[in-house]
């Protein structure tokens, strides 16, 4: 028989990785803690993940704030462009 157990901890609110052993500790909204031992393949495949998500929100940030910067300087040249015909 085969057991399958999936636990939703919430929103981690701190982490500490022992440098000894190994292990990952979480700790998630009300002070709950999850603790695992990882093993060293498994650490760098989670270590190869997470850099990976960082760096997919770094470059959605940046294409984000792209597009903010080239709508404020779309707006700023309509202002411009008004401002030069009520001279007029």
């Amino acid at each position: 028989m085969k057991v399958h157990q999936v636990v939703e901890a919430g929103k981690v609110t701190s982490s500490y990785m022992s440098s000894y052993n190994n292990s990952l500790q979480l700790t998630v909204e009300g002070g709950h803690e999850i603790n695992v031992k990882i093993p060293e393949d498994c650490l760098r495949d989670l270590a190869n993940r997470l850099n990976e998500r960082i760096e997919s929100i770094d470059t959605e940030r940046k294409e984000e704030l792209e597009e903010e910067a080239r709508k404020a300087e779309h707006a700023a040249e309509e202002a411009d462009s008004l401002g030069m015909h009520s001279d007029d």
